[in-house]
C-alpha cells in the first residue's frame, strides 16, 4: 500500500475505502472521517478532480486519498475503478455507496424539463418519455448502481482474510409511510433497505452490510438550494425534533463506528439518522426550492 502508515492506534488504520460521490457534500465528510480514523479512501465521481477535496485538512489525508473518475451508471466503469483499487491497494476493507439523489417532482406523471435538467437524467421533449426516464434515472443511481459497486466489491472481499464492511447511503424517503414528489427515489432507496438486508445474509461472514437512511443534511447544496433565505431553517427544521440538520461529519463518524471494529455484531440493519422527525414531515418544504423556480 502507498502513502504515509497512519497512527496504529486509530481504529482503521490500514484499512482501504472505497467511497462513492466524493465531489462535494456527505461523500466529502464520510471520506474526511474514514482519513482521520486512519483509513486509505479512494473516491470516485463522474467529474475528473485533481485530489479528494479537502483531504489535505486532514493529517496524512493528502497521501492517503485519491479520486478517480467512475461512472457508476456503467458497469465497465466500476469494474475498472475496483480493478485499480486492488491493483494499487492490494485490497477493499470498506466500500461506503454514497453517490445518489434526485431532485422532488411536482408531479410523478409529469415531470418538468427543469427539474429533469437539475437531476442530470436523460432529456426528452415527450413529457411521457421525459418522466420515465427521470424515474429509471433515479432507480438506476439510487438502487442499481449500489448493487453493481457491492457486488464487484464483495469478488475481492470473498478472497481476503478478515470481514469487510459495506455501508449503503439511504433516505427517510424509504420509509414505508410513502414519499410523495420523491417517488421513484424513495421507492429506490427503500429498495436499498431491503436490499441491504439480504445481501447481509448473503454475505455473512465475510462481508457485512449495514445502511444509513439519512434526512436533512447541511451541505452546501442544501443550505443553498433547500435553505435559501431562510439560512438558519427556523421555519424548515420546526419538524424536526432536534430542531437542526444533521452534518456530513456526523453521517461520517458513524460510518466509521459501523466499520471500527466497534459494531462487528451489527449486520443486515437500517440506522435512522434524521432528528427524529416523522415520515414526510419535510416533503412540503423540499418541494417548495422547486415550485419557486418553476
Amino acid at each position: 500500500m502507498t502513502g504515509s502508515a497512519p497512527s496504529t492506534d486509530l481504529p482503521l488504520s490500514g484499512k482501504v475505502a472505497i467511497v462513492t460521490g466524493t465531489s462535494r457534500g456527505v461523500g466529502v465528510g464520510i471520506a474526511h472521517e474514514l482519513l482521520r480514523a486512519g483509513a486509505t479512501v479512494i473516491g470516485c465521481s463522474r467529474g475528473e478532480l485533481p485530489g479528494l477535496p479537502g483531504a489535505e485538512t486532514v493529517e496524512g489525508g493528502a497521501e492517503r486519498s485519491r479520486q478517480w473518475v467512475c461512472d457508476q451508471g456503467q458497469i465497465a466503469s466500476i469494474e475498472a475503478f475496483v480493478t485499480r483499487v486492488v491493483e494499487e491497494f492490494g485490497r477493499i476493507d470498506i466500500l461506503v455507496n454514497n453517490a445518489g439523489g434526485t431532485v422532488p417532482s411536482p408531479s410523478p406523471e409529469a415531470v418538468p424539463e427543469l427539474v429533469q435538467k437539475i437531476q442530470g437524467s436523460p432529456r426528452a421533449a415527450d413529457e411521457f418519455e421525459r418522466s420515465a426516464l427521470f424515474h429509471a434515472f433515479a432507480v438506476q443511481m439510487n438502487l442499481i448502481s449500489p448493487l453493481w459497486f457491492a457486488l464487484r466489491v464483495y469478488r475481492e472481499m470473498r478472497n481476503q482474510d478478515g470481514t469487510g464492511s459495506i455501508v449503503n447511503i439511504s433516505s427517510g424517503a424509504g420509509h414505508p409511510a410513502g414519499a410523495p414528489t420523491l417517488v421513484s427515489y424513495g421507492a429506490a432507496k427503500s429498495g436499498l433497505d431491503h436490499l441491504t438486508r439480504s445481501l447481509a445474509i448473503e454475505w455473512g461472514p465475510t462481508a457485512r452490510v449495514n445502511c444509513l437512511a439519512l434526512g436533512p443534511t447541511m451541505t452546501d447544496n442544501f443550505q443553498q438550494f433547500v435553505l435559501g433565505e431562510d439560512s438558519e431553517g427556523a421555519t424548515y427544521f420546526k419538524d424536526v425534533p432536534l430542531g437542526r440538520a444533521g452534518t456530513p461529519a456526523e453521517v461520517g463518524r458513524t460510518v466509521v463506528f459501523l466499520c471500527s471494529g466497534q459494531a462487528d455484531y451489527i449486520n443486515g440493519t437500517t440506522i435512522e439518522m434524521d432528528g427524529g422527525m416523522l415520515p414526510g414531515v419535510l416533503y412540503e418544504n423540499g418541494l417548495k426550492a422547486i415550485t419557486d423556480l418553476l
